[in-house]
């Protein structure tokens, strides 16, 4: 038996193949799936399964972009001002391309603000240090 998906609007039909055994239980199912209100509900649980499966089987490039680059990408497109592009939310491919272009400039404008909270840190630090020096009540804690 095979099954069809059919998308007329760009003339695309994929025969699907399944094995003897499945079509009889797919036959069974059609039958009990009369009631129309029954066979939406079949056909909303297959559409779903469906969707899922066409994803994973989809190159990598036309897959949705994973967690982590959306994430990084959001860091990006914060820090810097920048819009991230329609494509790239959709694909992973045009995702990687967004992050590959500006994730040098975030690196640069991130390495500027770790070396002025090193300064600042510093800072803090020498003004706690020279506090602990010249107050007087240590000296009395310490005898």
């Amino acid at each position: 038996m095979a099954l069809y998906l059919v998308h007329p609007g760009v003339d695309l039909t994929l025969e699907l193949y399944i094995d003897p055994a499945r079509e009889e239980a797919v036959c069974i199912q059609w039958e009990r799936v009369r009631d129309r209100a029954i066979r939406q509900t079949f056909v909303r649980k297959l559409e779903k399964k469906l969707e899922h499966l066409m994803a994973e089987c989809m190159d990598w490039d036309l897959k949705e972009p994973t967690p982590a680059q959306t994430s990084y990408a959001a860091l990006i497109s914060r820090k810097l001002g920048v819009s991230i592009p329609a494509e790239a939310a959709k694909y992973r491919f045009h995702m990687a391309l967004f992050i590959d272009t500006y994730s040098e400039k975030y690196r640069a404008e991130m390495s500027k603000y770790e070396t002025s909270n090193n300064k600042d840190m510093e800072r803090a630090q020498a003004l706690v240090a020279e506090k602990l020096r010249s107050d007087p009540s240590r000296e009395k804690d310490s005898c």
